[in-house]
């Protein structure tokens, strides 16, 4: 089976699909970092307006997910939602492992 093509083949492919995922994570962290420095260097009123909205565009996202029935799409709200409070939470203050 070792020298199987399709074997090989779907080795390379995978190898392919975890370095496309470890740098899609990278990016993620890095954009995480830029918006909480952004949001963090802002006066409290303006950093709480963004918040506000970036919130109301989640529970209209979700609730338009829900309503379409879309599971997987919700999911993917709400698991998007969880990163973004933590970056939030930082942002206002909160330690550096809320981000982790």
């Amino acid at each position: 089976m070792d020298n199987d093509p399709h074997y090989l083949a779907l080795l390379e492919r995978i190898k392919v699909l975890e370095a496309r995922e470890r740098q899609l994570t990278v990016t993620s962290h890095a954009y995480q970092v830029v918006i909480t420095t952004i949001l963090g260097n802002l006066d409290a009123e303006t950093r709480g307006r963004i918040i506000s909205m970036v919130d109301e565009a989640h529970e209209i996202a979700y609730s338009q997910a829900v309503n379409r029935s879309d599971k997987n799409l919700s999911e993917i709200i709400k698991g998007a939602d969880e990163i973004v409070q933590r970056m939030f939470n930082y942002a206002q203050g909160g330690s550096h492992s809320d981000l982790s």
